[in-house]
């Protein structure tokens, strides 16, 4: 577990309680800020997730970023016109 994963759940816990707490009151602002918390959260945790496993599988990693970077630059590639 990395700081991003640990970080994105305390989005996710704050941004749970700033919309309760919204709901409540009866304030769609805290509600909204509550909501964008969470997806903040949600990102900054996939983040941290996808570098565990990047962390533990560097080979495979390596891999799918080289497969990555070949459809984009054929994409690219694609798309020009002479």
């Amino acid at each position: 577990m990395n700081i991003d994963t640990i970080a994105g759940t305390t989005d996710q816990v704050k941004g749970q309680v700033k919309e309760g707490l919204g709901q409540a009151t009866n304030d769609p602002v805290l509600q909204q800020d509550g909501l964008a918390d969470q997806l903040t959260g949600t990102v900054r945790k996939g983040i941290g997730q996808v570098r565990d496993v990047a962390m533990k599988q560097p080979f495979a990693t390596a891999a799918a970023v080289g497969v990555i970077g070949l459809a984009i630059i054929n994409t690219l590639r694609g798309k020009k016109t002479y």
